[in-house]
């Protein structure tokens, strides 16, 4: 399985005073740096064994040492964040007036292009094959951009998911650890990460509870359709305690049976059959034991 860990660059000026920044090479601001240093102590991927590739602009060079020291990478130019043209380094408040931008942000603001710059639609094609570099290099990878860029790999990659560019595009010096085979994305975990590339273990015990309380609880509803067809007038008895049952069988489900990571309930049945599971909610994998 091959991981690209896909990490956006500390802050700058630009970014603590929201102002559009992508050509223009900023370094980072001292709280970034700071906010950097105070992430690093976990929860990042070890870049051992693997590819290291930046934009090559001052932001992503000085994340990479904030996180990871003097760490031997390449520069990959296609990578870098997408060309404001005249919006460079300028705010909303200072551009919303303006015909120009009021277009560009009318309509298809993938396609439009910035007055002098680029498009949303121009990044993704410069950056689609210089990812695909990537994959087919076969390494993993260690990743450090601009959320731009970032927003654009993710969509690509995960084109089905609800989540839109801004959801995808993390907080300075956050990420994505992307999981591939074949080439394919198969999962997807957040960085920094204290499980990062951990595969922990969810016991089988109480989903058999639960599937015997709900076994009896399935019981319960055909005793009580014997129960009216031979007119011994039950009903009421076993429809309750089928009832009961089934709240029991849930409330097992919904205390014991949980993800191990991020907590969310898991349908006993889902225990039948392969020994792994991909959690819906956050895609990382466990496995079960007895």
């Amino acid at each position: 399985m091959q991981r690209i860990h896909i990490i956006r660059h500390g802050a700058t000026l630009a970014d603590k005073q929201n102002l559009y920044c992508g050509k223009s090479d900023l370094p980072l601001c001292p709280e970034g740096l700071d906010e950097l240093h105070k992430l690093a102590v976990g929860g990042y991927p070890s870049v051992e064994g693997c590819r290291v590739v930046t934009d090559g602009t001052q932001r992503t060079e000085q994340t990479l040492e904030a996180l990871y020291g003097k760490a031997k990478h390449e520069q990959m130019p296609d990578f870098r964040e997408i060309d404001y043209g005249v919006f460079e380094l300028q705010s909303y408040a200072q551009l919303k007036e303006r015909a120009d931008y009021q277009l560009w942000q009318s309509g298809n603001t993938a396609r439009n292009r910035c007055p002098g710059g680029e498009s949303g639609e121009d990044v993704a094609n410069r950056v689609r094959p210089a990812f695909a570099g990537l994959l087919e290099d076969g390494r993993d990878t260690v990743l450090v951009v601009s959320g731009g860029v970032m927003a654009a790999i993710m969509t690509d990659l995960f084109p089905d998911s609800m989540a839109g560019r801004l959801e995808w595009q993390s907080e300075p010096g956050h990420g994505w650890s992307v999981a591939f085979e074949g080439g394919k994305p198969v999962k997807c975990e957040p960085i920094p990460d204290p499980f990062l590339n951990q595969e922990k273990t969810l016991g089988t015990k109480w989903a058999w509870v639960s599937m015997a309380f709900l076994a009896g609880a399935v019981s319960g509803v055909l005793a009580a359709a014997y129960s009216a067809m031979e007119q011994t007038h039950r009903e009421p008895l076993w429809f309750g305690v089928a009832a009961v049952l089934l709240v029991i069988s849930q409330a097992i489900r919904f205390k014991k049976l949980r993800c191990p990571y991020c907590g969310k309930s898991v349908a006993p049945l889902k225990f039948i059959g392969s020994p792994k599971l991909a959690c819906p909610r956050c895609g990382r994998i466990y496995h079960y034991e007895g």
